[in-house]
């Protein structure tokens, strides 16, 4: 039987502010990365939008 070899993983979890992105985020550290393995966790901050007025638009 051949041996089973771990493979470096990257793994991106997306955050926000929310409370549901602390849960995604809390979940992945339990259920998917792994002491075992040489896993990356690479966390994408999402900023909510800005309000953005063009002086064209006729708000002012």
């Amino acid at each position: 039987m051949a041996d089973v070899v771990a493979k470096d993983r990257k793994i991106l979890v997306a955050v926000d502010e929310g409370e549901e992105s602390m849960y995604a985020l809390s979940w992945c550290l339990k259920n998917i990365i792994s002491q075992c393995c040489k896993d990356t966790l690479f966390l994408l901050y999402v900023r909510s939008a800005q309000a953005f007025h063009s002086s064209l638009d006729g708000t002012g």
